[in-house]
């Protein structure tokens, strides 16, 4: 009976050291697959159907609101208590409840904007007159007749040119790019909080300084950029509707932009 016991044993013991080497071999090829993107019998991986790329899109999108905002309040407000009332670029004052909403003014992203045939290229609502710039950090504006939320890449169809300021009196057009700007902002803070050091300043043809939409639709900025929602830009402080620059010297308007450009939602 001892002996088969043992030959049982032996052969069951056997058994169990091919089944583990198996599994181990079957979990290594697996393992292996698994890195190159290869099933165990050598075929591909299956590619993520459409539904799933729509799916991960949507929390993508989702994952870019700000923390604690929901779909419909980014649509529609409330919009923080800093945007309610505040002023746009272009001198408008927000006033809640006589707001448009998103979809009354064809509102959309800047590429779904380019079919439209009433967008011109370059425009978008960080070089808007009624755009209101980021003011607490989250990457996100207001405006001052549209409700909800606003990304400066946005477009819509009330768009409104930011008008191009007049010569301060005494400077000329050409001396604007060098002149020395009043003493406001010699040294003024930026609004991403960047002290302006006058001896440390570039040059305006340094950072090919342009108007916003011609960047935009020429090329080198992205849409959503302009000097209006930049952390170096010091906005107008003497009411001649120009400001200043952190980083680069002479006169700089709210609607131009450069290649220092910095989002305010990273500085503040």
């Amino acid at each position: 009976m001892s002996n088969g016991n043992s030959c049982r044993d032996g052969a069951s013991n056997t058994a169990l050291w091919r089944r583990r080497n198996y599994l181990v071999a079957t979990i290594g090829v697996a393992a292996s697959s698994g890195c190159t993107g290869e099933t165990a019998n050598g075929g591909e991986t299956t590619e993520p159907t459409e539904e799933e790329e729509e799916e991960e899109e949507e929390e993508e999108e989702e994952e870019e609101l700000p923390e604690g905002v929901s779909e419909a309040e980014f649509e529609s407000g409330p919009v923080p208590d800093e945007y309610v009332s505040a002023i746009s670029l272009g001198g408008e004052r927000r006033t809640p409840g006589t707001l448009a909403s998103k979809s009354d003014v064809s509102f959309s992203e800047y590429d779904e904007a380019l079919e439209n045939d009433a967008h011109q290229p370059g425009r978008c609502c960080a070089n808007c007159a009624d755009y209101i710039p980021d003011k607490n950090g989250d990457g996100f504006g207001a405006c001052a007749e549209v409700e909800g939320y606003i990304d400066g890449a946005d477009w819509c169809t009330i768009y409104e040119e930011l008008p191009e300021p007049e010569s301060p009196e005494g400077i000329a057009e050409d001396e604007l790019a060098t002149a020395e700007v009043p003493e406001a902002y010699r040294t003024a803070s930026s609004q991403g909080g960047e002290m302006r050091n006058p001896e440390a300043l570039r040059s305006q043809a340094d950072v090919q300084l342009m108007e916003s939409v011609e960047a935009i639709a020429d090329g080198p900025a992205r849409p959503g950029q302009s000097c209006g929602n930049c952390a170096e830009y010091v906005p107008d402080e003497n009411g001649d509707t120009w400001g200043a620059c952190a980083k680069v010297e002479g006169y700089v308007a709210v609607e131009d932009w450069c290649v220092i450009w910095e989002s305010l939602g990273d500085g503040t």
